[in-house]
């Protein structure tokens, strides 16, 4: 296997890439297929859209649950090791449930329960997937890599629902659990095959709690990531509500026949396909905000044309334009979550991202499924789209920012530091750096601004504080410090200076006036009470 490194080229044209695309492909089909049986299963065991939309709900719940952590592993860990470990899990979960639904056991409970362990194994998985596709291509065709894989998924929902409906005519949704069971062997062959470089790192991994908070933080200082968020929650709400009733709104159209059953859904999956293909490509100058608006504002159509229409070929055409709408904005915000922030946090922000995304899926969910309980399928749409148009006006105040133009590669500037003491003996102390200015002061007011840059990057990047000291007694000196966790947290931070960084540092540092550069200090906390403990214990003896 190898890879091109022409950026002109497509993703395809890698073999690597190309490979991990085809098993992917078939895993998509898979899921799709599972999609359409446990759909027409749960409309056999319950009609209650509540307990339909649960499904859908149980998906997202576990996406909701596990993003962060799988993040933070991901990031810490092997991520080919945790990438086998989660399809291997996948694989045993659907292939018991196709055994329990071919002995007849599996009632509503049971699916709903085994929807939410697959789930499980979808959501470890996700974060890592995400950032394994981009890894194997150069990143100016990472976008282009994304749109392969969400077209590799429309194409998988496009195609298999209508194999599911087959198979479930043919045989029973039992069948189709099994064959998503095995279509997850082509994924375990490819990591199984792939030999990953070692990554080179000089200092030791993070713990996982540590390295949720410090993610965390990152994103809580990153003003284009919290934008992404926002978005993500303010699009989810009400565009879970057709893909939380689908199966039930299909339903109610296909009657008794599931081959028709599956070629509705399949509809939703041709229209990502073909938006993919086609439409996605030729909106490259076309910024991300204007897509991603123009796309909510054709779902919120859809929707609105699916509450009122009832003629299977209009109903077509309105889950096809869903589809359609649906890639442009995902496969946009997947982009913004992948190239907007450092590679050392990139697969935690990734992994929030999709908890955000997933958790309004979730939360949506279940209050379209009430709705439609209570004023039934076509109302619950009609107000998700009113809604849709509402939270897109009411959040574009928080600009989506691809971040394209900025080097987001590790700068290593920082000099280390020469530790005269002993280290080791303080691994839980708290690091104080203390910077020293002299600045003219009819700039203070300059300063102040361009130190405010500095404060972002030093608390995104791991500070748990930050502060700018002004000398009362002499109006030209500023002392910059900030804090962080631990001696080896902040060996991190050296490692995680971006180039971009270096920019804003640099030109914080011009308003300087000395005659030297800036001085610099480092002070590691001392913890007294195990001194005292010390010499009361050296006393006695």
């Amino acid at each position: 296997m190898s890879s091109t490194n022409s950026a002109s080229e497509s993703p395809l044209k890698n073999t690597l890439y190309r490979f991990l695309w085809v098993t992917m492909f078939a895993s998509d089909i898979g899921a799709a297929m599972q999609t359409v049986g446990s759909g027409w299963l749960i409309t056999s065991l319950a009609t209650s859209p509540f307990v339909v939309a649960l499904l859908q709900v149980m998906t997202s719940l576990s996406i909701f649950l596990l993003a962060l952590p799988a993040g933070a592993l991901a990031d810490i860990v092997d991520r080919r090791k945790l990438f086998l470990a989660t399809q291997y899990f996948s694989l045993a979960v659907v292939a018991i449930l196709s055994i329990l639904t071919f002995g007849g056991f599996t009632t509503s409970s049971i699916l709903v329960v085994f929807t939410l362990l697959l789930g499980l194994g979808n959501a470890m998985s996700l974060p890592v997937n995400i950032v394994i596709q981009t890894e194997l291509v150069p990143k100016k065709k990472a976008l282009a890599a994304m749109t392969l894989f969400s077209v590799a998924i429309y194409i998988g929902l496009a195609i298999g629902p209508f194999l599911g409906g087959l198979v479930v005519a043919a045989a029973g949704p039992w069948a189709v659990f099994m064959l998503n069971a095995l279509s997850f062997v082509g994924v375990i062959i490819f990591l199984h095959r792939w030999r990953k470089p070692p990554e080179r790192k000089l200092l030791p991994p993070e713990q996982v709690i540590g390295a949720i908070r410090t993610g965390l933080r990152y994103m809580r200082h990153s003003l284009h990531v919290r934008a992404l968020f926002v978005r993500d929650f303010a699009l989810t709400i009400c565009g879970s509500a057709l893909i939380s009733l689908l199966p039930l709104l299909v339903r109610n159209q296909a009657g008794s026949n599931s081959i028709l059953f599956g070629i509705l859904v399949g509809a939703f999956g041709i229209g990502g396909m073909i938006s993919g293909l086609v439409i996605v490509p030729r909106i490259k100058k076309i910024s991300i905000e204007k897509r991603v608006s123009s796309a909510t504002i054709l779902y919120a159509i859809a929707l609105t044309v699916l509450s009122f229409q009832h003629d299977i070929i209009i109903v077509f055409i309105g889950i096809f334009a869903a589809g359609t709408a649906l890639i442009i904005i995902t496969s946009s915000l997947n982009f913004i979550a992948y190239n907007s922030v450092s590679s050392w946090v990139r697969t935690r922000v990734v992994s929030v991202h999709q908890l955000v995304y997933w958790g309004g899926v979730a939360i949506g969910s279940m209050i379209w499924g009430i709705v439609a309980e209570i004023w039934g399928i076509q109302t619950a749409l009609l107000a998700a789209s009113i809604g849709l148009v509402i939270g897109l006006v009411t959040s574009t105040r928080y600009k989506l920012k691809p971040l394209t133009d900025v080097d987001m590669t590790p700068s290593m500037h920082w000099s280390m530091p020469r530790a005269m003491i002993d280290i080791d003996d303080h691994e839980e102390g708290s690091v104080l750096v203390e910077m020293e200015f002299q600045i003219d002061p009819a700039r203070s007011h300059e300063f102040e601004s361009a130190m405010n840059g500095v404060r972002s990057v030093m608390l995104r990047d791991g500070a748990i504080n930050w502060e700018l000291f002004h000398d009362v007694e002499n109006p030209s000196r500023y002392v910059m410090m900030f804090t962080s966790e631990s001696w080896i947290e902040h060996l991190r931070q050296h490692e995680r200076i971006t180039k971009a960084d270096l920019a804003i540092e640099r030109h914080a540092l011009s308003f300087h006036i000395g005659k030297d550069p800036p001085r610099v200090s480092h002070l590691i906390s001392e913890d007294t009470s195990k001194q005292n403990h010390k010499t009361k214990k050296e006393d006695k003896a």
